[in-house]
């Protein structure tokens, strides 16, 4: 039976936004000692320990809710060969993954690489009141959207995203309805989690295309 003594965690850092992989190995778990580990530019992202390495806690500074989490896995779980998907728990939504290495950055690939594109094409992570939860926002859309679940009255369908520091306009180019959905705080991401479709209706005052870049004021 092959043992597995290595895993994987993925998190994105409360400070920098940057989503950094490491890897955690059984033996620095021996004598019940813990180990915490820092994002790149310092900041500490999560701090593990275990009981007799039968259970491990997980304490997640959170990059959306900026709380800090609590979560218990089994050894079974802590060193497995699949992926485990890490929530805020005040909002539901995804903030991290461990597991198997290699399946972690698969998911990482098909999931957010092009939303983290948009982010640093917008300005990066300076750029919004809170990066971590207009980065959970955006994903969701592009999950609703993916599934059909993002739609207009007019039932056209052709719908643009407009992108602003702080929120996230959506505008159908057939009739002009748009909806806004905000993108500051824990409270906007978990609000918009209980939304399984979104439906653009109210009618826009004047129709605004294409999506706003960072300008400085000379």
């Amino acid at each position: 039976m092959l043992i597995k003594t290595e895993t994987t965690v993925a998190l994105r850092c409360p400070d920098c936004g940057r989503l950094i992989l490491h890897t955690l190995s059984r033996f620095e778990f021996g004598g019940g000692r813990t180990k915490e580990v820092s994002c790149s530019c310092g900041s500490p992202q999560v701090v593990v320990s275990t009981k007799g390495n039968r259970s491990f806690w997980l304490e997640v500074n959170c990059v959306i809710c900026e709380a800090v989490h609590l979560y218990h896995l089994s050894a079974k779980e802590m060193w497995t060969h699949e992926v485990i998907h890490l929530s805020c728990q005040e909002t539901g939504l995804e903030l991290g993954h461990i597991g198997d290495r290699h399946k972690i950055k698969e998911y990482i690939k098909n999931h957010e690489e092009a939303l983290e594109a948009l982010v640093e094409e917008m300005g990066g992570q300076d750029y919004f009141v809170n990066a971590g939860v207009m980065l959970s926002v955006l994903t969701h859309v592009h999950t609703l959207a993916e599934e059909g679940n993002l739609n207009c009255t007019c039932q056209n369908n052709r719908i643009e995203l407009e992108i602003f520091p702080d929120r996230i306009e959506l505008h159908c180019r057939h009739c002009n309805r748009m909806h806004v959905l905000s993108a500051m705080t824990a409270q906007d991401a978990s609000d918009l989690r209980d939304d399984e479709v979104l439906k653009l209706t109210r009618k826009a005052r004047t129709k605004t295309l294409r999506m706003h870049r960072k300008h400085d004021n000379k």
